[in-house]
């Protein structure tokens, strides 16, 4: 590969420090927790429930029929893991990032209109994907996705001088390193190494590597462009040769397979929460737009911090019963109570902690919601040679407690146990038993908005808690 021309390298500094650090911190992040092998569910859900209307939209997503083909309801992020796959719901995810990394972006119309391509040639790349049998389907849908990021940073984000110029100069492909000093793939390759994107996609710009997977990549990407306005089937004639030849499919059913692909690429942009998307990925005359089914009134849109939803309750209740009917782990069933807790209650964070063996410590092991990662590994209760710590008090509770304003002195017990990693503010608990003998302990707040705790968020939370112990109990009968 050629050397990053300084120009470029100048230009990625600005993003990485100015207009994008989300981006390549949240798939850094994401990377490292799939590379782990302990890694569970609830650490993946753990990033994406940091923000809730990106949880919301990737909600909205994993139901389309594109990824949700049989018609599941997948209502929590721990279910979407479950049934779609760690790897799926990290495309899911990261679309939904980039988008939001764009936000605030210069020069809408060309960027959506970079993002629409973008998406088609990765969804049609993952559709060959899957033709060629490739078990890395996921990894190159996210080459294809940003294998254009050159050109939809420079849209979004360079500086009016230097696009003026471009287009004053045709903002052709032949200009690009007279005008800017770099070209937009030099671009797109110098930002894959520096975020250490995605190891397929720098593969991708090696003109000797012709593995099938980057075959995949660059015929998906000269089809999204070929396409980007209209469907010329005798200029893409060849296109679909070559790509029979590489999938081993006869014409008509690659034909048939690529155009549902446009279609379905449509459909998810639709879901992205990007304003007017229709019409900006073209399909062939073969093909006509259905609408996709309304799943408003399925998946809410949430705000910053959740607020108590009784439909969410009520469908995520629905999907714990069911998973603890499959006998599903009760590390996955605790995870998706926390998320029914957090969505659906309408709560800023919430944890469990687990009692250690010995029963002289309280370690976090989950929490979702604010400062999640930081405050886990802040909440390490000692409970040795402590006989009238709070948090044993919780742990030996019969039932589920509120402690507000009135209970002044547990509330001034807790901050101080937890090395004021838990405020003085109303705070709900549960503990979780086997045999009657307290295992670990759901704590619940709205410390971060300062909202208050009633009746009603108790009664929820003790429904979530519930089903937790009602499945430690099922599972531990059946074995």
């Amino acid at each position: 590969m050629t050397p990053i021309p300084v120009a470029a390298q100048r230009f990625i500094r600005q993003l990485t420090d100015k207009h994008m650090p989300v981006f390549p911190n949240t798939m850094l992040e994401i990377n490292q927790i799939l590379k782990q092998e302990d890694s569970a569910a609830v650490d993946v859900a753990q990033v994406i429930l940091r923000d809730a209307a990106l949880t919301g939209r990737l909600l909205k997503m994993a139901n389309s029929v594109y990824y949700n083909p049989q018609g599941h309801h997948i209502n929590t992020v721990s279910r979407a893991l479950m049934l779609l796959g760690f790897e799926q719901v990290k495309v899911l995810a990261l679309t939904l990032v980039l988008i939001d990394s764009l936000k605030a972006s210069k020069r809408h119309d060309k960027v959506l209109k970079e993002m629409a391509t973008s998406l088609h040639a990765a969804v049609q790349a993952q559709n060959m994907a899957l033709l060629c049998h490739s078990e890395i389907s996921e990894d190159i849908f996210i080459a294809a996705l940003l294998s254009r990021l050159g050109h939809i940073t420079f849209w979004a984000f360079a500086d009016d001088k230097t696009v003026s110029a471009f287009e004053e100069n045709g903002a052709k492909p032949a200009v690009e390193t007279e005008i800017l000093g770099y070209t937009h793939l030099q671009l797109t390759q110098g930002l894959a190494e520096a975020w250490a994107l995605n190891d397929l996609l720098i593969e991708s710009f090696r003109p000797s590597v012709q593995s099938e997977a980057v075959q995949i990549i660059r015929y998906a990407g000269k089809l999204a462009i070929e396409t980007c306005h209209t469907w010329n089937n005798t200029k893409l004639a060849p296109w679909f040769e070559n790509v029979a030849t590489l999938t081993h499919c006869d014409l008509d059913g690659l034909k048939t397979s690529v155009y549902s692909s446009a279609l379905a690429a449509q459909q998810l942009l639709n879901l992205t929460g990007i304003e007017r998307t229709d019409g900006l990925i073209p399909l062939p005359n073969e093909i006509q737009m259905d609408s996709e089914p309304e799943l408003n009134n399925v998946i809410e849109l949430a705000a910053v911090y959740p607020s108590p939803d009784q439909s969410i309750q009520l469908r995520i209740l629905q999907d714990i019963s069911q998973a603890i009917q499959e006998r599903r782990s009760i590390n996955h069933i605790l995870e998706m109570v926390m998320e029914g807790i957090y969505r659906g209650a309408g709560m800023d964070r919430v944890i469990f902690a687990v009692l250690s063996p010995d029963k002289k410590h309280l370690n976090c092991r989950y929490a979702i919601g604010n400062q999640d990662e930081q405050f886990c590994e802040l909440l390490q209760i000692n409970l040795e040679n402590n006989s009238d710590s709070q948090f044993t008090a919780l742990l030996l509770a019969d039932d589920a407690l509120l402690l507000n304003a009135s209970h002044q002195t547990e509330l001034n017990k807790l901050q101080k146990e937890s090395h004021l990693s838990l405020q003085n503010k109303p705070i709900l608990a549960m503990p979780l038993k086997r045999s009657n003998k307290p295992f670990g302990l759901f704590l619940a707040d709205r410390h971060a908005s300062d909202r208050g705790l009633d009746a009603r968020d108790l009664i929820t939370f003790r429904q979530f808690c519930q089903q937790a112990a009602l499945a430690f109990a099922f599972l531990t009968i059946q074995g």
